[in-house]
């Protein structure tokens, strides 16, 4: 795990592709509205 990912921290802001194949970064996305981000791995 990251060290800087701790709670209290700023999240980094990720930049990914979506649906479109537009790049968005998540501070685009939430713009100043709150987020919850829900990250998880594994096999589904």
């Amino acid at each position: 795990m990251r060290s800087d990912i701790v709670p209290g921290a700023r999240f980094p802001d990720y930049e990914l592709t979506d649906h479109s194949g537009t790049r968005r970064r998540l501070s685009e996305i939430q713009e100043n509205d709150p987020m919850c981000l829900l990250l998880a791995r594994g096999a589904y």
